[in-house]
């Protein structure tokens, strides 16, 4: 090329090339008007000799171009040219350019080049190789076609780096656009980018905003974004149709701002998908509506206001992998999953929310008997909010801390005979709410758990008919356990649990476990305690009541060594209709008992050392043929409008072997309460039985004392007796004896000196009172029929004296 002047151009440029001289000593846009290499398909029929600018030109004017008339840039701009050889301007210190609507016959080489400004506007170009540019302002890259890679790694961009509508394809390069260790002092701007191949970020560092709006980066099966350590300052904007075949990789990425990926598509069937890995985003994450094939990553991901997927859909999972691990993850906001769609589990597994966390309308899932959603050990700075879910699979919060409500209102996890949710040792500082149309196919478990306000599963279906339906032993519920109306099939086990208010089941449905069913091959419970039960609450302490007006229990009520701080109701309750006992509650303590079940219990009931303040009975209460036991039962108080003598037919029923406590609770209560007749009778009555229990000559003086003073519960009929003997005896020894002496009548005396004055009456009071001697049984001696009757009334008179005497002694061991 021959030297130029340094105000002319070379002679044997084109005049093409003059003219870029002279536009470029001006400062000015040198227009060649030819045909748009983007949006049409230039061929070289559309360019003639006037369009071509030689690649050596243009390196000249960049490295070593003339002087600007005075208060001219320096800068070249070029349009509508087809630039023919190879730009060579690496290492070299150049004038700022922009190229608009050009055509590059090879890529550009700006390696290791230093300039203010660079631009290649609506080009058409066959690669970019800009590695390590150090460019004080901006770079425009931005409406190309580029059939070939753009490599910009290590650079340095003192402005924005616009790639807004270009067209990169990267062939079978390595890379389609390499920008790793490069830094964007300003915005990195690929708004409507399409990028077929790997997009590579590796630790690149934008000052600015990522701006991804409109964005197609197309890598099929492979990373799409490959940005590992990427730092944002400001945000990374994508909320307008980012589509993407292949992955997306952030691991260890850091953004200072927003992460907004609403309505994002991302393509990596059967693989990782979304990658976030140790990601930290200062304000919000947002994925809302988004639709991703493959998996997703935030395993110990840090977000400091709020992460959001509401809406989006999660599928094409490879078996056996979760649709969304977010173990350890942390918001120092909410995490909301609202209406989150998933083919597979989402790990939540140590994550720490501080604010809510909600899966509201969510959809989860999982293969097996896998946990569709796993935040066991997480922590729930406000409330979870399920309500409305599907989980086909476990919900497993095992030791989960939430600080404020669980709502899983009309929620339903399916997990077969296996675990549904799973709450042991959870902390909830608030309420839990499982009500409506919740439904559980699996063990719900509360063992160990603690709610510090109410546990609600009002209109809720358990199902696990072959185990614990409602497993919850050492539960601590600071309010109450409300179950009303729920359906339970499989049995609620509330041994060794505290709850500070009241137990509900009102109208309850308690199927309970089957005596009989078949474990198929692993034992339902060991030591048989299960089976055959619909309620166990053993040991367990309830503040409150104890409510179960209207429940239906299939199977046995089990409330034995429960203390309760008011009431048992069971009335209008329906209970067991299977198995041999319908209420166990041996050793229960409480203030009253409403033992008035809807029909008479067929089965067993069992009240033995159980203590109450106070009874209500009805008529219904007790079964028929059944046996009861109520050995040691204490209670003080009895209201009831059953007959005294029907309730002893039922504690003969209940006291097959005689007990006498039974019988003394019932008279000290009928005491209390004024009816000291039927205290009476139901002591009388136990005497009876005491006496009938013992061997034949006990049981015959029995006979005698009830016959003559009823066991001293009848006095007047012993002082009947009394007087009918001494009338008669009177009345005999008066007209039916013969005087022994003309001048003596009655009988004769044993010594005719000494005798007092006959007195039929007062001889026959003599012989009736054993104990005293009023001077005429021995001073007379009877003959005849008169020995025969003396003799009864010495033998009368013995028998009504001991009986008196046992009756007394046993009112005085009474008193």
């Amino acid at each position: 090329m021959t030297q130029p002047s340094d105000l002319s151009p070379p002679d044997d440029w084109s005049s093409s090339e003059q003219r870029l001289w002279t536009a470029f000593r001006e400062g000015a846009l040198l227009d060649l008007e030819g045909p748009s290499p983007v949006t049409g398909s230039p061929g070289s029929e559309y360019w003639g000799p006037e369009r071509i600018i030689r690649a050596e030109v243009i390196s000249h004017l960049l490295i070593h171009g003339p002087e600007q008339f005075p208060g001219k840039p320096a800068r070249l701009m070029l349009k509508g040219a087809r630039v023919s050889g190879w730009i060579d301007v690496g290492c070299a210190e150049l004038k700022s350019f922009n190229f608009s609507e050009c055509v590059f016959d090879r890529a550009p080489f700006l390696n290791d080049a230093t300039a203010q400004f660079i631009g290649f506007t609506n080009c058409l170009l066959p690669g970019l190789d800009a590695q390590r540019i150090r460019c004080s302002g901006p770079a425009w890259l931005s409406g190309n076609r580029v059939l070939g890679p753009v490599h910009m790694q290590d650079g340095e961009i003192g402005g924005d780096l616009l790639l807004t509508g270009s067209t990169i394809d990267a062939g079978q390069a390595k890379w389609a656009i390499g920008l790793d260790g490069t830094h964007v002092a300003s915005d990195l701007d690929m708004c409507a980018v399409h990028v077929t191949g790997m997009f590579s970020m590796d630790t690149v560092r934008i000052d600015g905003d990522l701006l991804l709006n409109n964005a197609k980066l197309v890598q099929p099966g492979q990373w799409a974004l490959y940005a590992p350590k990427l730092a944002v300052g400001a945000s990374l904007i994508g909320h307008t149709g980012v589509q993407v075949t292949g992955g997306v990789f952030l691991e260890g990425s850091t953004f200072e701002g927003n992460v907004m990926l609403n309505r994002l598509e991302v393509s990596r069937p059967l693989e990782i998908a979304l990658a976030l890995d140790h990601s930290r985003v200062a304000l919000a994450f947002k994925c809302d509506d988004a639709r991703i094939r493959g998996t997703v990553r935030f395993h110990q991901m840090v977000v400091g206001c709020q992460i959001s997927l509401e809406r989006a859909k999660v599928g094409d999972i490879k078996k056996g992998e979760e649709a969304v691990r977010a173990d350890h993850l942390q918001v120092e906001g909410s995490a909301l999953f609202a209406d989150l769609d998933l083919a597979g589990p989402l790990n939540l597994h140590g994550a720490r929310i501080d604010c809510n966390l909600s899966i509201a309308g969510a959809k989860l899932s999982a293969s097996g008997t896998a946990a569709a959603l796993n935040a066991d050990r997480a922590r729930v700075g406000n409330h979870l909010i399920a309500r409305n879910c599907a989980s086909d699979g476990a919900v497993i919060l095992t030791a989960i801390q939430i600080d404020g409500n669980t709502n899983f209102i009309d929620a339903t996890i399916v997990n077969g005979s296996a675990t549904a949710l799973d709450l042991r040792r959870a902390v909830l500082r608030g309420s839990l709410e499982a009500t409506g149309s919740f439904t559980a196919v699996g063990s719900v478990k509360l063992t160990n758990a603690t709610v510090a306000v109410d546990l609600r599963l009002t209109d809720a279906t358990l199902k696990n008919p072959r185990g614990r339906a409602l497993a919850a032993s050492g539960l601590h519920v600071t309010g109450d356990l409300i179950a009303d109306r729920c359906v339970v099939e499989g049995l609620v086990d509330l041994a060794g649990s505290v709850l500070d208010g009241d137990l509900r089941l009102v109208d309850a449905t308690l199927t309970g476990l089957s005596a009989d069913e078949s474990s198929r091959g692993s034992a339902v419970d060991t030591k048989g305690e299960w089976r055959g039960l619909a309620v166990r609450c053993t040991g367990s302490r309830i503040g409150g009541d104890i409510d179960l007006r209207g429940a239906n229990l299939k199977r046995e009520l089990v409330i034995d060594s429960v203390t309760v701080g008011r009431t048992v109701h069971l009335e209008g309750t329906h209970l067991a209709t299977e198995g041999p006992s319908a209420l166990r509650a041996d050793g229960f303590t409480a203030d009253t008992l409403v033992l008035k079940p809807a029909v008479q219990p067929v089965h067993a009931i069992s009240l033995a050392s159980a203590n109450v303040q106070e009874l209500t009975d009805g008529a219904t209460s007790w079964p028929v043929a059944a046996a009861i036991n109520i050995s040691g039962f204490h209670y003080e108080r009895l209201h009831s409008e059953v007959p005294v003598a029907e309730r002893l037919v039922w504690l003969e029923r209940a006291t097959p072997t005689y007990a006498a406590g039974p019988y003394e609770e019932l008279a000290a209560c009928l005491d209390l309460a004024g009816r000291d007749g039927d205290a009476r009778a139901v002591r009388l009555a136990s005497i009876r039985r005491a006496h009938q229990s013992k061997n034949l000559i006990i049981r015959l003086w029995g006979g005698l004392q009830d016959a003559v003073i009823g066991y001293g519960y009848a006095p007047s009929r012993a002082l009947a007796i009394f007087g009918l003997l001494l009338v008669g005896a009177s009345l005999w020894f008066s007209i039916g004896v013969d005087g022994c002496l003309p001048a003596s009548p009655g009988l004769c005396p044993v010594k005719a000196d000494e005798h007092p004055s006959w007195d039929p009456w007062l001889y026959s009071l003599d012989l009736l009172i054993p104990l005293v001697d009023l001077g005429h049984e021995k001073a007379w001696d009877p003959l005849g029929v008169s020995k025969l009757v003396t003799m009864v009334l010495v033998m009368s008179g013995w028998v009504l004296t001991t009986t008196v005497i046992a009756a007394a002694s046993r009112t005085l061991r009474r008193a």
